[in-house]
């Protein structure tokens, strides 16, 4: 790979800080979450991958009163730590009554495992356990590329996709709805 090549790419893969020794990394990057204020919430495993799925707390605010969702997840594989984290961010609004949902931010070459799938499951558990009955959000031009792929996705997790045809709106090209049944 070009130098412009990697000072440009986001994806990379860390090496295990013990080699082929997965439950020490798992322990390893447990503590390292934890210790900048995320808080784990499951480990997940498959043949493939350990995953350590985690939420963002800020210290100074009660976790009932925390508005920013933020949710990530480590992959970790037996040839090391896949970089950056899938992340999922969402707001709830004044009166904790809805979230919105702002971004979920996976690189391409983490697509189609499940991670996006893991991240907006968690979100809606979380809106279920507060009794919030509705998830909104929008898909922004910048997914136009791949937009079939987001509203399948967006559907299997029973949200309801509007796109918007007449692209008056030059960042927004659908809209999100999700209410618990």
């Amino acid at each position: 790979m070009d130098i412009f090549n990697q000072m440009f790419t986001r994806s990379k893969t860390s090496p295990l800080q013990r080699n082929y020794d997965i439950e020490y990394e798992i322990k390893y990057h447990t503590n390292l979450i934890t210790n900048k204020g995320f808080e784990i919430i499951s480990n997940i495993q498959n043949e493939e991958f350990k995953l350590i799925l985690y939420r963002h707390f800020y210290d100074d605010t009660p976790k009932d009163k925390e508005k920013t969702i933020i949710l990530g997840l480590r992959v970790i594989t037996m040839k090391g730590i896949l970089y950056p984290d899938p992340v999922l961010k969402a707001f709830f609004n004044d009166d904790f009554t809805e979230i919105s949902l702002a971004d979920i931010d996976i690189e391409e070459y983490l697509s189609n495992y499940g991670f996006g799938s893991i991240l907006l499951s968690t979100l809606i558990e979380i809106a279920k356990n507060r009794k919030i009955n509705s998830i909104s959000g929008w898909i922004s031009n910048v997914d136009i590329d791949h937009i079939e792929r987001l509203v399948h996705f967006y559907k299997k997790h029973n949200f309801e996709v509007i796109l918007d045809d007449n692209k008056k709106d030059i960042l927004k090209i659908g809209i999100l709805r999700w209410q618990l049944k």
